[in-house]
C-alpha cells in the first residue's frame, strides 16, 4: 500500500510540475500576443502553435506507440490510475476501453493498444488554437519551412484527433477535426491535398445524416478524381438523401452527365438504372444506354457480363422473353460462372411453363395435351441453366428450392426424376 501511495504521490507531483510549467508558458505566450512589439513578429506565433501542440499532445506522451499490451501499460503510465473500463463495438470491432483522468485507451480483442483519445488538456482546444497560431504566423510573413513543418505535424494530429472521436462515436467532431486536418495540409506551405480525408468527411457526414455536407465533400473529392467516376454514386446518395423531389431530379440529372463522362463505370450505371426504375422511368429508356455501354465496353475490349445481365432483366419486366433470354445467353458467354445469370435464365424458362400450363385449363383433347407438352418443355429447358446455378452456388436456397419445384412436376416420369426430386427436397429442408 505504502508503494502505491507512493507512486500516485510521484505522479501527481510530476503532473503539478507539467501543469505549473504549461502555466507559465501559457501566461508568457498570451502576454507575447498582446505587446506591441511582440505581437507582428511570426516568431511568437510560431511558438505559440508548438506550445500548444505540446500542451495537447502531453496526455499521452508517455505512450511512445500504439500497439502496446495492454499490461504494459502501467509501466508507461506509471502512476496514473484507470477510472473506468468499459466494451465498445467500432465497425464490427469489439474494444476494450480504459478510462484514465485524461485519455480513453482502446484495448483490441488481442490486449493490442490501438488508438488513444486525449479527453482532457490543460487549456481548452490548443490544437484549434495552434491552427489560429500557424495561420497568423504565415500570415505575418513567417518562415515558411518552420510553418509547413507545423502545419504537417499538425494535419496528422487532427487526423489522430478525428479517429478518437470517430471511435467514440462522435460525428460532428470527427468531421470538425477531418476539416481543419485538411485546412493544415492544403496551405500552401504544406501544398497536399487529403483527397481521401476529403472523402471521409463525407462519408462520416453521411452516417451524421448531414447529407449537405456530404455532398459538398464527396464532390470536393470528384474535383480532383479520387476514385475516378465510383465516386458520383457516392454523391447521388448524398444528394437523393436530402429528401426533396427536387433533390432527386438533381441527383438523376448529376448521374446521367457522370455517365456521360464515365460510360464504362459500371457503379454510375447500375445506380443510374436503379433511379430510373424507382423514378418509374420506362424501362425503354433505359435499354438504350445498357447498349451505349456494351458497346463502349467492346470497343476498349473489356465485354463485361453485368451489362448483359441488367439488360435481361430489363427485357423481363417489359415482358420481351425472347429478348431476356439473348441478354443473359450473351452474359453467360462472357462470363460462364455467374450463378445469378443461370437462375434468372432458368426461372424465365420455369415461368414460362407455368403460364402455358395455366393457360391449358381452358382448353380441351388435342389442344390441351399439346399446351401441356408445351409447358413441360419448357420447364426441362430450365433444368439446365439451374443446375448450373446450384453447381456455382450449391448454398443458395432459392436455387435448390427452384430445382425441386422443377423435379416435383417430374417425379413419376421417371427413377432419375424421382431421386432428383428427393435430393433437392432435402437439401431445402437443410438449408432452411
Amino acid at each position: 500500500m505504502k508503494k502505491i501511495l507512493t507512486a500516485i504521490l510521484l505522479f501527481a507531483s510530476i503532473h503539478a510540475g507539467y501543469t505549473q510549467q504549461f502555466a507559465k508558458d501559457i501566461s508568457k505566450s498570451n502576454a507575447n500576443i498582446e505587446d506591441l512589439k511582440k505581437k507582428d513578429n511570426p516568431k511568437t506565433w510560431i511558438d505559440r502553435a508548438e506550445l500548444m501542440r505540446k500542451i495537447y499532445a502531453e496526455p499521452t506522451s508517455k505512450i511512445l506507440d500504439l500497439g502496446l499490451k495492454e499490461e504494459q501499460l502501467p509501466i508507461f503510465l506509471r502512476g496514473e490510475q484507470q477510472l473506468s473500463t468499459k466494451n465498445v463495438v467500432v465497425d464490427e470491432k469489439e474494444y476494450k476501453v480504459i478510462e484514465y483522468a485524461n485519455k480513453e485507451i482502446y484495448v483490441d480483442a488481442s490486449g493490442i493498444v490501438e488508438l488513444t483519445r486525449i479527453t482532457k488538456t490543460e487549456i481548452d482546444k490548443p490544437l484549434d488554437k495552434a491552427l489560429e497560431a500557424y495561420m497568423k504566423a504565415s500570415e505575418l510573413g513567417g518562415d515558411t519551412k518552420k510553418i509547413g513543418e507545423g502545419l504537417a505535424a499538425l494535419n496528422e494530429t487532427f487526423i489522430k484527433y478525428a479517429f478518437g472521436e470517430y471511435y467514440a462515436g462522435n460525428y460532428a467532431a470527427t468531421i470538425d477535426a477531418f476539416k481543419k486536418a485538411v485546412e493544415c495540409s492544403a496551405h500552401p506551405a504544406v501544398g497536399r491535398i487529403d483527397t481521401s480525408i476529403i472523402y471521409n468527411i463525407g462519408l462520416i457526414a453521411m452516417r451524421n445524416h448531414d447529407y449537405k455536407t456530404a455532398e459538398e465533400y464527396y464532390k470536393k473529392a470528384a474535383e480532383y478524381n479520387y476514385q475516378d467516376g465510383d465516386i458520383y454514386a457516392s454523391i447521388y446518395n448524398a444528394i437523393k438523401s436530402q429528401g426533396t423531389k427536387n433533390d432527386t431530379l438533381r441527383a438523376g440529372t448529376l448521374l446521367t452527365e457522370a455517365y456521360k463522362k464515365y460510360p464504362e463505370n459500371l457503379n454510375i450505371l447500375a445506380t443510374l438504372v436503379n433511379h430510373f426504375l424507382a423514378t418509374g422511368e420506362d424501362p425503354k429508356v433505359i435499354i438504350p444506354i445498357l447498349h451505349n455501354a456494351q458497346a463502349a465496353a467492346e470497343e476498349e475490349g473489356q465485354k463485361n457480363a453485368s451489362l448483359f445481365y441488367v439488360e435481361g432483366n430489363l427485357h423481363m419486366q417489359l415482358k420481351d422473353e425472347e429478348n431476356a433470354i439473348k441478354a443473359y445467353n450473351k452474359a453467360i458467354e462472357i462470363d460462364p460462372n455467374s450463378a445469378n445469370v443461370y437462375y434468372m435464365l432458368g426461372t424465365l424458362y420455369y415461368n414460362r411453363g407455368v403460364n402455358i400450363f395455366n393457360a391449358s385449363n381452358d382448353k380441351i383433347g388435342k389442344e390441351y395435351d399439346q399446351a401441356v407438352e408445351e409447358a413441360n418443355a419448357e420447364f426441362k429447358k430450365s433444368i439446365t441453366p439451374l443446375e448450373k446455378a446450384f453447381d456455382l452456388n450449391p448454398k443458395e436456397r432459392a436455387f435448390a428450392d427452384a430445382l425441386r419445384s422443377v423435379y416435383f412436376r417430374f417425379r413419376a416420369d421417371s427413377s432419375e426424376m424421382q431421386a432428383n426430386y428427393e435430393k433437392y427436397k432435402a437439401i431445402c429442408d437443410e438449408l432452411e
